[in-house]
């Protein structure tokens, strides 16, 4: 038996293409300026072994995924990880090579490559790192902090 409204009823069930956004590049060249001094900042903080400096790059309820793979969200949960990572490992050299990102509306999505190379006492140099994603999220001052981050696992 031949079945006529079976393929009209599945193409129903597919998700509608997902609606282009434009936005104009003074905006998008903005928001790259913002994500390139967050990311600098990120840097800095690292380097100078300071968690509350990197907490500020984030949005107060911002998130990471931390090196043991636990969710930390908060800028006092984010200082007191990160400040726990640092003074076990100290200053950390960390590079940033961001690839792409995307604005869908208060959101910045980039991603990249990361890696930290860093010291711990009386250890050798050791380096980590991968691929990352993180999420951008527009502050009501226009500014730009990381309301997501995370590495991606396995890479």
């Amino acid at each position: 038996m031949v079945r006529p409204f079976t393929l009209p009823v599945f193409l129903l069930c597919l998700p509608a293409p997902a609606m282009a956004q434009t936005y104009p590049s003074a905006e998008r060249t903005s928001v790259r300026r913002a994500i390139d001094a967050g990311n600098a900042a990120y840097i800095a903080a690292f380097k100078q072994a300071d968690a509350k400096a990197l907490s500020q790059v984030y949005d107060p309820q911002g998130s990471r995924l931390n090196e043991g793979g636990v969710v930390v969200r908060g800028q006092a949960a984010i200082i007191k990880d990160v400040g726990d990572f640092v003074s076990q490992v100290g200053p950390v050299r960390v590079a940033l090579d961001s690839k792409e990102f995307w604005l869908i509306d208060d959101k910045a999505y980039e991603t990249g490559v990361w890696s930290y190379t860093f010291q711990p006492k009386e250890k050798a140099e050791q380096q980590i790192g991968g691929h990352y994603v993180t999420v951008w999220r527009k502050q009501p001052d226009g500014g730009w902090k990381i309301w997501a981050d995370m590495g991606v696992p396995g890479t």
